[in-house]
């Protein structure tokens, strides 16, 4: 097996905004606003960085690209419209694409994610989050693509991920045949509890308590995940680092930062922040 067959490109926190003629910066919400606070309300500039980022991990020989959510600013179909045109600009075909959606892509609609699945993003929805369980089988490693959102105020960041989805993952990493392959967790908040019960409510996963205990079961999980917009190495238990975040696309200046992953030998090990 070529190494590079088994290299993951992994970018997250994209906040797309909409980028069709016409919608300009003075279209945008307060929602938008007050999402986007400290940062320009510049669509062409998002776009660019996210096809810098996908330029950066096509040279480096990325065979599939995760994107851990927070892919638009606030879930509008413009939004998600504008994203899918970058991303089928890109050297990576959409069955290489992995897309989990993120908090600020359901502050619009309960139902934004499934419809954009089955709208603009429809080419890649076979590699992406959709139904609890589902496994993707890639060259070295298999990924568990999920889905941690709910509609909620723009005020609130939290994720859930459901019983069922925690369900089918333990009975994924029981299954002896997934065993001898890293089996990566694709999700937008880490699986991180809170310190206080209010600040877990507000912007932590609930769910998180189970889902550790199950990393800590099983050393062949891993997750790749967004959110807090940092390089994230977490050890888990007394292996390596299994609880991996990236940077935010967005927050990229001129030169764009792209962690990369090679799995061999049952492991999924970091290979570099590529900054081209």
């Amino acid at each position: 097996m070529n190494a590079l067959e088994t290299r993951i490109a992994h970018l997250s926190d994209v906040h797309m905004l909409d980028i069709r003629p016409g919608r300009s910066r003075s279209n945008c919400s307060m929602r938008h606003r007050f999402l986007s606070f400290g940062r320009p309300l510049d669509g062409t500039q998002r776009g660019r960085k996210l096809a810098q980022a996908l330029a950066a991990a096509w040279q480096v020989g990325a065979a599939r690209v995760v994107v851990s959510g927070d892919l638009t600013e606030i879930g509008a179909q413009g939004e998600f419209e504008s994203l899918a045109e970058v991303l089928h600009e890109s050297p990576f075909s959409p069955e290489r694409i992995t897309l989990v959606p993120g908090n600020h892509d359901l502050y619009t609609s309960r139902d934004g994610w499934r419809q954009a699945l089955e709208g603009p993003l429809s080419s890649f929805a076979p590699t992406s989050a959709r139904e609890p369980g589902r496994v993707i089988e890639c060259a070295g490693y298999n990924l568990f693509p999920v889905d941690v959102t709910f509609h909620q105020a723009v005020t609130r960041s939290a994720g859930l991920i459901q019983a069922e989805a925690l369900s089918m993952l333990e009975r994924r990493a029981s299954d002896s045949a997934l065993a001898n392959k890293p089996l990566v967790i694709v999700q937008h908040h880490p699986p991180f509890v809170r310190k206080t019960r209010a600040l877990h409510w507000l912007d932590g996963l609930i769910g998180a308590a189970r889902l550790m205990a199950l990393l800590e079961r099983f050393r062949h999980l891993f997750v790749l995940h967004g959110h807090l917009h940092a390089v994230v190495n977490r050890v888990v238990g007394r292996g390596a680092a299994r609880v991996l975040g990236a940077t935010a696309v967005v927050e990229d200046s001129d030169h764009p930062r792209v962690r990369i992953f090679d799995a061999f030998d049952g492991r999924l090990e970091a290979a570099g922040l590529v900054m081209h």
